[in-house]
């Protein structure tokens, strides 16, 4: 049997012994790492080609022609010049639950894939320990037994040589997937953005309704007592008396109605901002109605290039690319070298020590030759989920390209309905000044003045909904087109959020 620490030639340790044993450690492991330096450059050998890209249309069938200096897409909330709505999105962007998931997984993703990024090199551990034993024997003799120390340490280092590029497609395929989730992160940020400015512009819109009830139920109540008066008269009929009661018991019903999706609007802005719904602060009353023009010059390129969905569809399709890459990978054989470096000491009592040196190189390789078509299979499966990830990039990329073109019409057709509602509730006034003017003049009724004050409160109302369609389908539009994130924000979140761990 051969013994694990052979003693040296004169039976004792020497100085010379342990730098001749550290100079050998130290050898192996350069020869094993400028190995590892070398052999990693070595590329795959196993490629897998994409199709090429579908070709895009040259320009948007909807959007207006550039004329002007390019709308600020990253930040295009401060468009509306409204600081509650700002303050509400920055909120938003620092403390929003949703965000803070992505972001998590967006860590995690990065984590995975430096971990698949290690397993391309060697790895290298060292190894130490130590014994002392001493006993009574109990025996006739004099002496009782000798004490016994003992030491052993060493190195060891293995290496998958990827020589066909398996472990590079397996890294490849991760950083892409963490690159997947950044744009998953790039996606959500949008949506909350996109959440808190459809919220906030509805409650707006709500808000300026619920005014114009009440300036209506005012009209309203006025025209009351002038029909009574007149009733008690006997120059109008019960039913004139009715007929207005009426009127005002829809609109007194609009109220609670209003009343309560404003707040439920509030409460979502206040969840949207990562407060508690029974947090939330009613909204002061807004200010004059104001929509940016929709932004102009924009091309189908640079907006399939800005679309986190877009670009995450076309990142995974890489990643799957690349798995295809490692699965047929697999077919081919493995390499593998090992080291391993052992010094080791032992001594008894009154005794010289015992010590020895020793160090193996190994070389390995693995081919796969049966195993029952698992390989194939895995290869097969991979490629079609390559071709369903290709689909799916295709899908996204031609809905991007129908939803911009839609939200740029809807938003033209809005705007000339605005237009138009605008024109029509300057009319209904110009009546209402009218039949006041011919009232005091004694060529009208009250009753005439008031229905024509009602009827512009009317118009003004249709305008006001029409506006709250028109701010949304300006944010809708917005979000088609990709807006509300930049790199440079990413970067001062990122370095923030280091200094907050430090």
């Amino acid at each position: 049997m051969t013994p694990l620490f052979p003693a040296p030639k004169d039976r004792h340790e020497t100085a010379s012994h342990r730098a001749r044993h550290g100079s050998t450690i130290r050898r192996a492991t350069v020869t094993v790492s400028l190995a590892a330096v070398l052999l990693s450059a070595c590329s795959s050998v196993v490629k897998v080609d994409l199709p090429p890209q579908r070709e895009i249309p040259a320009g948007f069938q909807q959007a207006p022609p550039g004329n002007g200096a390019p709308t600020d897409l990253a930040h295009w909330w401060r468009q509306w010049q409204d600081p509650v709505l700002t303050q509400y999105i920055d909120d938003a962007l620092a403390a929003n639950t949703d965000l803070r998931i992505a972001t998590a997984r967006v860590r995690e993703a990065r984590a995975i894939a430096a971990m698949a990024e290690s397993l391309r090199y060697p790895t290298l551990s060292a190894r130490a320990g130590g014994a002392y034993g001493f006993g009574d024997l109990r025996s006739p003799a004099p002496d009782d037994a000798p004490d016994l120390t003992s030491y052993a340490g060493g190195v060891t280092a293995a290496w998958e040589v990827d020589l066909f590029g398996r472990r590079a497609s397996d890294a490849e395929a991760a950083g892409l997937l963490a690159d997947a989730a950044q744009e998953s992160l790039r996606g959500t940020r949008l949506a909350i953005v996109g959440d808190v400015a459809q919220n906030y512009a509805e409650a707006r819109g709500l808000q300026r309704r619920l005014d114009l009830v009440e300036r209506s139920l005012t009209t309203l109540h006025e025209l009351e007592r002038y029909a009574d008066a007149r009733f008690r008269a006997g120059d109008a009929t019960r039913y004139d008396v009715m007929r207005v009661r009426e009127q005002i018991a829809a609109r007194e019903a609009l109220r609670p109605a209003l009343s309560s999706q404003i707040d439920a609007r509030v409460r979502r802005l206040a969840v949207l901002t990562g407060r508690p719904a029974q947090q939330a602060a009613p909204l002061a009353q807004p200010g004059p109605f104001y929509v940016p023009p929709a932004p102009a010059g924009e091309l189908p390129s640079t907006v399939l290039e800005r679309r986190p969905d877009v670009r995450a569809a076309a990142t995974l399709v890489r990643a799957q690319a690349a798995r295809l890459g490692s699965a047929k990978a697999e077919l081919l054989p493995r390499f593998y070298l090992t080291f391993a470096g052992l010094d080791g000491r032992v001594r008894l009592e009154g005794l010289p020590a015992l010590s020895g040196t020793g160090g193996l190189i190994g070389i390995g390789a693995d081919l796969p030759i049966f195993n029952a078509g698992r390989l194939r299979s895995n290869i097969d499966a991979n490629d079609a989920r390559l071709q369903r990830a290709l689909a799916q990039h295709d899908k996204t990329l031609l809905q991007t390209l129908e939803e911009v073109d839609s939200a740029y019409g809807i938003r033209h057709g809005l705007d000339r309905r605005a237009e138009r509602m605008t024109a029509t509730l300057d009319v209904a006034r110009d009546n209402a000044q009218r039949a006041k003017r011919l009232y005091e003049a004694g060529q009208r009724t009250l009753q005439d003045v008031l229905d024509a004050r009602i009827d512009a409160l009317q118009r003004e109302d249709e305008l006001v909904q029409t506006q709250t369609d028109d701010a949304l389908a300006t944010v809708r539009l917005y979000l088609a087109l990709g807006g509300g994130w930049s790199a440079d924000d990413e970067a001062s979140a990122q370095a923030a959020a280091r200094t907050e761990q430090e």
